[in-house]
């Protein structure tokens, strides 16, 4: 029983992975993109500090 979790487990894994890269869309494994709203954080950052 236990080999069977391990393999579904290992599935799991390579779809997050592959999700991850871009090779696949899978909908329930959606991994939120952090490094866009920090992006647009710092972009407004640096607008507001060269409109002085």
């Amino acid at each position: 029983m236990g080999k069977y979790v391990g393999y579904v487990l290992l599935v799991l894994v390579v779809l997050a992975a592959l999700e991850f890269i871009g090779i696949v869309d899978i909908p329930f494994l959606e991994i939120p993109d952090f490094t866009s709203d920090k992006k647009v954080l710092f972009e407004k950052t640096t607008e507001a500090l060269n409109s002085d």
